[in-house]
């Protein structure tokens, strides 16, 4: 599937990424997050003819900016920060320097814009972005979102809300019949009618 060259990469940036985010934790968003997501878009674009390799690569890459995202006085989003840490080891790093000009450019704009549905000038972004969204869903979403919002009943539920959104934008059938068949909104469904039950009171006059 990957060339030698193609393998050292993919085989280097699993680690670099596992440490630095170990390094940096942020709950919800963490190596294993960027490993799912990478394994969600090796999938998708082995169906959907995309670049592999480019789709592995940006799934370990998007959430590296997760963590100067809370920095004191950081006023980025954390997929602007990714794109900076990116550009970063693109020009610094020796095994990924090796990659070409294009190559660079299609995962800086993926993991620039993995968070906006309509940027669409690269099929790996739209991969990218249907790969992230699968582990929005099912139980390891629901957990993800729990602990990343430190168990915020009040934000959890409005998260809920933008779940729906979510699945909306599920663009390749590929990523389509996946949440189909792993019945991913179930878990987010129960979760949210369970929830909402709780706050049923009786009227009266």
């Amino acid at each position: 599937m990957y060339t030698k060259k193609q393998i050292e990469i993919i085989k280097y940036t699993r680690v670099k990424v596992r440490e630095f985010m170990e390094k940096n934790p942020v709950a919800g968003h963490n190596a294993d997050h960027a490993a799912r997501v990478a394994n969600w878009a090796v999938q998708i674009a082995k169906a959907e003819k995309a670049n592999i390799f480019l789709c592995e690569l940006a799934g370990w890459l998007h959430d590296v900016g997760r963590a100067r995202e809370h920095e004191v006085g950081n006023t980025k989003r954390h997929h602007e920060l990714s794109y900076e840490v990116c550009q970063n080891w693109f020009r610094a790093d020796p095994i990924l320097k090796q990659l070409s000009k294009k190559e660079k450019i299609i995962l800086l704009y993926s993991v620039r814009y993995h968070w906006n549905n309509v940027v669409d000038k690269y099929f790996e972004a739209i991969v990218l972005r249907d790969a992230d969204k699968m582990d929005l869903f099912g139980k390891i979403g629901l957990d993800r979102n729990a602990r990343y919002l430190k168990h915020d009943r009040e934000k959890i539920m409005l998260h809920m809300r933008f779940r729906t959104d979510d699945m909306f934008w599920i663009r390749t059938k590929t990523a389509r019949k996946f949440f189909k068949k792993h019945r991913m909104f179930d878990p987010i469904f129960k979760y949210t009618v369970k929830e909402l039950k709780k706050d049923i009171k009786s009227v009266e006059l």
